[in-house]
């Protein structure tokens, strides 16, 4: 009973440190979001697109990444709508154009806030549906993981091998 006792009292005095530690450092580094430092990131929307209206939507890239996004009407009115995308020093890089789809791609980017925008206000009674597919790939970060990936599974397939020898001689 004693030696529970100890170890609940070890435990309690651990998750303080920990709770103390992580609120320490929360206070101290501003909060990213959690796929920030991935080494790619790929997202894919469906968004309806209201008659006479634009929407706009912001992703972060990370300086050096490379930044890719198309859109494409999937269904509604004529089929097209405009499309552009904002580089984060403000500059127009894709400059509006009603088309059924597009795309836009930065090769090195200089890091920030990315804004793209579906407008279809030129279509006064149907919605669009539209399909917006964005990533962001470091291609630095993303060498070095598919390089421990190619370990991992050298050491996957060693240990396998292994297994499979144990086992035939027992």
């Amino acid at each position: 009973m004693v030696r529970s006792a100890a170890t609940l009292v070890l435990c309690f005095h651990t998750c303080i440190l920990i709770l103390g530690f992580l609120i320490n450092n929360s206070a101290t580094q501003p909060t990213v979001p959690w796929y920030e430092n991935l080494p790619a990131v790929a997202m894919d929307y469906k968004v309806h697109i209201d008659p006479g209206k634009e929407d706009c939507y912001y992703q972060y890239v990370n300086p050096g990444a490379t930044f890719y996004v198309s859109f494409q009407v999937v269904r509604g009115g004529d089929g097209m709508a405009g499309f552009a995308v904002r580089h984060p020093s403000g500059q127009i890089v894709h400059p509006y154009q009603w088309k059924p789809n597009s795309e836009y791609q930065d090769q090195t980017s200089t890091g920030g806030y990315y804004s793209v925008c579906i407008d279809n206000q030129f279509s006064r009674f149907a919605g669009k549906l539209v399909n917006i597919y964005i990533t962001v790939v470091r291609y630095d970060l993303w060498d070095k993981y598919t390089k421990e990936i190619d370990e991992l599974n050298m050491n996957m397939e060693n240990f396998t091998t292994t297994i499979v020898g144990v086992e035939k001689k027992y």
